[in-house]
């Protein structure tokens, strides 16, 4: 065995040796990518290093846990990793080692890791973080649900084309003790790996593609031996990397100036609606303002926007009224295209362009500037003197010299059939490794009059696993298919800083009550109160059901990420609390959350997950009409696990902390997902551009 070793250990060098002398690979970055273990890392130990910034880590291994490998025949495990913050990195791990024994290993957990955020990368001193492995489960009796469970510190350190690394863990399953390990960097896409791991030697090979076909998109592969336990039989694991949304704002559409040469002005639409004026005309306002408002709300309501008016006051004051319903991924691209229109079709007579956001009829937001400011950042793209004279406020200004046309392609009677799956998984439970549920859910809304809305969804089971067939473990968990929403909502907007949205009928299948939200967003956006109230009892009057939930949001706009806690009485009935960090990259969304609470039976219940935001409809949806038939803008996945004590294992628990929401609420419909703030706006000016580059064909 010793002369095995040898002859792996001597091969190993040779190859790494051979490709460092017929190469000159670039010192200056290292490739991060997966371990084994799911943070990112060597073979089996991490480094100080975490996932990039904006990006999705995914790795399969087949690798052997040492603690149990005497007794299994094989192990597959499935690890995803976040970049959820430029020092943050979250890993989702799931392992599957069946036997022909009675011991049977399934298992979920998660990772963490912190990286020291004040250490410059160009520093003399060592990298450094902190995280921790399996951070949840408790243990009963004999039962462990931790089962590769440490906490530890590293630092590592670049010199040239190596990376050292070394650190020291508390156990007690992986990492117990000081563990070290170096990196050689042979190509920009080859690296030679040698560690220890508290325990055990380990080297290897790690294969890292370039992006592919001009995608960042980067795919992983790793072989590795065990010098300490039958080297003779390697481990693989591959991957792949790739980013968790677009960030539009850095897009050539976004950054590349138009030409400067004059551009003709569009011709003028033959079915131009009816300009009445709802202030008679004078000498002060030119007819030639009334033609140039007609002819901008004509092409406002080709384009699908609704609710347009278009008002003037002289030529000091040019007013655009609208309503977007088409440009469902984020509402700055349909304040992007109202505003590209506008400069193009508007002369440069005006004095101040005011753009005044609308939902369901209500006056959300005022955004104004120079008209000549506007004009100049979509056609430079330089948003400097557009930063300095913009306003964006919730307050609307009410001018009553402002003449305006007639409401354009109003939205009142019509409605939106939005056609969305459902998904419902559970990872690594008592009774399976994996089992889904797979709906559909249809959601029709009505516009009855000013923020006024019907909603009625229905839940269609498709497919799902045995598990979920009847006498099985989660047939209850599956309905059958049922209307299970049919309400009446009314949104309304007291003051410019407070929405309410309150809502009767039947808030699920046989439950009918009331459901009302209050948010309260004072200042430029930073901090969000929200109240969330719900009564409800079934047909019969035996059941009853309430919530009464408050919840406080920050939001950071540097990272384009909010935290939010919510604390009171959850649905169903469960007493506790939900700390929520949530992160965009472009129209994605990442949420990791922690919950405890005190369910109805009086036991203590703690559960931590993540949560997948991402819109499932085209960027540009079909135009309104009397049904518009699309997808949803923010289909959800999540996944959790429970936090079990000591006592106790992380089985399927009771649901906690589950908030009575719909999809028609404030923060979705009116607030743009929580990203129609002065500090979005301005920190996504860019993506503003883009969308009128892009869907104006202006490129």
């Amino acid at each position: 065995m010793k002369i095995d070793l040898l002859r792996i250990l001597l091969c190993f060098l040779s190859f790494t040796v051979f490709f460092l002398n017929t190469t000159e690979p670039k010192a200056e970055e290292f490739h991060n990518a997966l371990s084994m273990q799911g943070f990112t890392g060597l073979l089996n130990i991490p480094t100080a290093e975490v996932t990039e910034e904006g990006k999705v880590y995914l790795l399969y291994s087949n690798q052997k846990e040492r603690k149990w490998r005497g007794a299994i025949d094989h192990q597959d495990n499935y690890l995803v990793s976040f970049g959820l913050l430029p020092f943050l990195e979250l890993t989702a791990r799931f392992t599957e080692a069946p036997s022909d024994t009675s011991r049977y290993i399934s298992d979920l957990s998660g990772n963490a890791k912190l990286k020291m955020p004040f250490i410059p990368e160009d520093s003399w001193l060592p990298q450094l973080a902190l995280g921790v492995q399996d951070v949840t489960g408790g243990k009963k009796d004999q039962h462990d649900a931790k089962k590769l469970n440490t906490w530890y510190g590293v630092a590592s350190k670049q010199v040239s084309i190596l990376r050292l690394t070394a650190g020291y863990g508390t156990g007690p399953d992986r990492m117990e003790g000081f563990f070290g390990g170096i990196e050689a960097k042979a190509f920009d896409w080859l690296y030679g790996i040698g560690e220890y791991d508290a325990e055990e030697f380990h080297g290897g090979l790690r294969l890292v593609t370039p992006h592919l076909f001009g995608y960042p998109v980067n795919l992983q592969i790793t072989a590795k031996t065990n010098f300490s336990h039958r080297p003779e039989r390697p481990d693989f694991a591959i991957g792949m990397q790739f980013p968790i949304g677009t960030d539009r704002t850095k897009s050539a559409a976004a950054l590349k100036p138009l030409p400067q040469t004059p551009a003709a002005h569009p011709p003028e639409i033959s079915a131009v609606p009816t300009t009445e004026i709802t202030t008679p005309s004078t000498d002060a306002a030119p007819s030639a303002h009334f033609g140039t408002a007609a002819n901008l709300q004509a092409r406002l309501t080709e384009y699908g926007f609704q609710n347009v008016r278009v008002g003037t006051r002289g030529s000091d004051l040019l007013v655009v009224e609208y309503e977007n319903n088409i440009f469902n991924h984020n509402e700055l691209d349909g304040l992007g295209v109202v505003l590209g229109t506008t400069t193009d079709i508007v002369p440069a007579g005006f004095s101040t362009l005011r753009l005044i956001v609308k939902k369901k009829g209500i006056c959300i937001l005022q955004i104004s500037a120079p008209l000549e400011a506007f004009a100049s950042f979509m056609k430079s793209a330089s948003p400097g003197r557009l930063q300095s004279s913009l306003k964006v406020t919730p307050e609307i200004e009410e001018d009553g010299d402002v003449q305006y046309t007639s409401p354009g392609n109003p939205s009142w009677l019509t409605s939106s059939l939005m056609i969305q799956p459902g998904l419902r998984t559970y990872l690594g439970t008592e009774v399976s490794s994996f089992d889904y549920l797979l709906s559909l859910k249809p959601e029709l809304f009505i516009n009855t009059w000013k923020g006024g809305v019907i909603d009625a969804r229905a839940d269609i089971p498709l497919t799902w696993s045995r598990n979920f067939d009847t006498g099985r473990a989660f047939r209850n968990d599956r309905k059958d298919s049922q209307l299970d929403r049919l309400m009446l909502f009314q949104a309304l907007k007291p003051v410019s800083t407070l929405m309410l949205n309150l809502g009767a009928g039947m808030v699920v299948h046989n439950l009918y009550g009331t459901l009302n939200e209050a948010m309260w967003t004072p200042g430029a956006g930073k901090h969000r109160f929200r109240l969330i109230q719900l009564y409800g009892e079934n047909a019969r009057g035996s059941r009853r059901m309430e919530s009464y939930l408050a919840g406080y949001r920050y939001y950071f706009s540097q990272f384009d990420t909010c935290l939010e806690g919510t604390a009171g009485k959850f649905f169903p009935e469960d007493r506790g609390a939900v700390v929520e960090l949530k992160r965009f990259f472009g129209d994605t969304a990442i949420t990791v959350f922690y919950k405890n609470s005190e369910a109805a039976d009086g036991r203590s219940h703690q559960a931590g997950g993540i949560q997948l935001e991402i819109p499932l409809t085209p960027r540009r949806d079909m135009k309104p009409r009397l049904v518009q038939v699309r997808g949803t803008e923010n289909f959800s996945y999540e996944q959790e696990t429970e936090i079990a004590g000591e006592g106790s294992l992380n089985f399927l628990g009771t649901p906690i902390g589950i908030r009575p929401e719909t999809a028609f609420n404030l923060e979705r419909v009116f607030y743009n997902k929580d990203r129609l703030s002065e500090s979005y706006i301005r920190k996504h000016l860019l993506r503003l551009r883009e969308a009128y580059v892009t869907f104006t064909e202006k490129k």
